[in-house]
């Protein structure tokens, strides 16, 4: 009777265990040796950023994806998230955009012969912003926000107004197709982030021209938190043959979590595996 007992206790606390994990710290993956990135001799590392009030998990998958194609992985933990409602209610855009700045550094100060970004939805924001900032070699956007929806833009605009009257609003999180667990996030969203949000898409659409890397961009043919208008504003902003497309036909917002979440790590791992061979000629 013990072994049915803990038979059936034991894989649902290593399950809330990785869950805590994966969402309250951040994740560095070591590469696989000798695999499809690094038997050519060019060592990757690339830097993947989670979303807007959630955590490492929610592009987890996509990491260990990478990883296993032999490129090193970090994921840091932004900050505000994986805490509490309040810290992300007192965390700014020009924070989260150092966490990012920091951590890049550090990947390119590191023994790599080349860093990619990549990140989804405000990690995708972020992705761009410090890629006009910093020498990365790729650029990977899974439904990137770069503007907001009309609702949410009012909203936006009035959150100087209204926080202090209605501190929070309901979940920006858990737009995924496919059933199973939803995305591990904070159930409300504090109205003075998305103010910080808002000023974060300002800054990052300012600066999309100055982008040297070459972009692509994984769109889910369904949002419903994100705007259609981000691609667009993203297509128009990049310099010409800068931005490659790939629609996601099968999947919502959380495109890493969902049916398509293969087709982005297939997609990643080749893109990065056809440029080692102009940098190792290089």
């Amino acid at each position: 009777m013990l072994d049915n007992i803990f038979g059936s206790i034991l894989p649902a606390l290593t399950t809330m265990l990785v869950t805590m994990v994966t969402q309250h710290s951040s994740i560095y993956l070591e590469p696989e040796p000798l695999r499809t990135l690094n038997s050519n001799g060019v060592r990757w590392a690339v830097l993947l950023l989670h979303g807007f009030t959630a955590g490492p998990g929610s592009v987890l998958p996509w990491g260990r994806a990478l990883a296993k194609a032999g490129a090193a992985v970090s994921i840091p933990l932004l900050s505000g998230h994986g805490t509490s409602i309040a810290d992300l209610a007192n965390t700014t855009a020009g924070r989260w955009r150092a966490d990012v700045q920091r951590e890049l550094d550090t990947l390119l100060a590191g023994p790599y012969d080349a860093v990619a970004i990549g990140g989804l939805s405000m990690g995708g924001t972020l992705a761009l912003d410090a890629a006009a900032h910093r020498e990365v070699k790729a650029t990977f956007l899974v439904n990137p926000a770069l503007s907001f929806k009309a609702l949410d833009r009012l909203g936006a605009y009035l959150s100087p107004l209204i926080h202090r009257i209605v501190p929070t609003v309901g979940a920006l999180a858990g737009d995924i197709n496919k059933p199973g667990p939803p995305e591990s996030a904070y159930p409300r969203t504090p109205v003075s982030s998305v103010q910080q949000l808002a000023q974060l898409i300002r800054t990052t659409r300012r600066n999309l021209s100055r982008i040297a890397s070459p972009v692509t961009l994984y769109l889910s043919r369904v949002d419903h938190i994100v705007p259609a208008s981000s691609a667009r504003i993203l297509e128009r902003s990049l310099a010409d043959g800068k931005l490659r497309k790939l629609m996601l036909e099968n999947s919502f917002h959380v495109a890493t979590l969902d049916y398509d979440a293969e087709t982005i790590h297939h997609d990643s791992v080749t893109t990065l595996s056809a440029m080692s061979g102009g940098l190792r000629d290089g």
